[in-house]
């Protein structure tokens, strides 16, 4: 039995199986569910099609003259279609509907495994990236101190690469409607690097690229307004100046 249990009758409904009370309880229930309906409209095109391919088939002569001679002992009959055809068409179909739905619950599997495996791929290439973005030889770090507030943040500059990395912990998200925005100080004037938030847990890991040319020692971070400022709307809570690199 499935985890729904009226998609066991979509079967025997499609080829016409169900009878009486069952039949009736089924369409009743048929008008409300698309799953059922979809299954039904699924098996009925596989049927039609299996049904309009199966070769018409002739019973041996001798069997056909048995069965006629037997028939007219009871009744007399008039000339009926071969019964054979049909009952090939039916089999055909109900093998059908079985590796269909093999088919089906097959597909499903495998492109759940697909995304799996891309989800995993997605997720080393990020992680790779920053394992080598932070062993690079020109590296930098600046531990940036919290003016008021006690999270653990620590910042590394590549110059070769042009790029930040900046790691977070214990810092709670920004307010509703607000975001931490990171500035590099030169010559006393801030740019702004990029805007990052934290998960409910209070950690990040971001990764931003700095404009070619650009040199600077500190850095700071400040909470603006949602997708960030031109400049600081307020003053810094975090602060820090880089040591090593270039």
């Amino acid at each position: 039995m499935t985890s729904h249990p009226w998609l066991d009758l979509t079967a025997p409904y499609a080829l016409g199986a169900l009878e009486g009370e069952e039949r009736a309880a089924f369409e009743g229930h048929l008008a409300d569910c698309p799953i059922c309906r979809a299954e039904v409209q699924s098996f009925r095109e596989v049927s039609g099609i299996l049904a309009d391919a199966v070769p018409p088939a002739a019973p041996p002569a001798d069997l056909r003259a048995r069965i006629l001679r037997e028939a007219r002992q009871v009744r007399p009959i008039t000339v009926r279609p071969p019964v054979i055809p049909w009952v090939a068409a039916a089999a055909s179909v109900v093998l059908a509907l079985v590796a269909a739905n093999a088919y089906r619950l097959e597909r499903s599997g495998r492109k759940a495994a697909d995304r799996t495996i891309a989800e995993t791929r997605d997720s080393l290439a990020v992680r790779d990236s920053l394992i080598a973005t932070l062993l690079s030889p020109d590296v930098g770090t600046a531990g940036l101190a919290a003016t008021g507030q006690p999270p653990s943040v620590r910042l590394f500059w590549i110059p070769s690469r042009r790029r930040i990395v900046i790691a977070a912990y214990h810092l709670p998200p920004a307010r509703a409607g607000r975001t931490y925005q990171l500035w590099a100080i030169a010559g006393g004037k801030p740019v702004s690097l990029g805007t990052f938030n934290t998960a409910p847990t209070g950690t990040v890991r971001a990764v931003m690229d700095v404009p070619a040319g650009f040199s600077f020692q500190v850095t700071a971070v400040t909470e603006e307004p949602a997708g960030g400022s031109p400049q600081p709307t307020q003053q810094p809570f975090l602060v820090g100046k880089l040591a090593g690199g270039d």
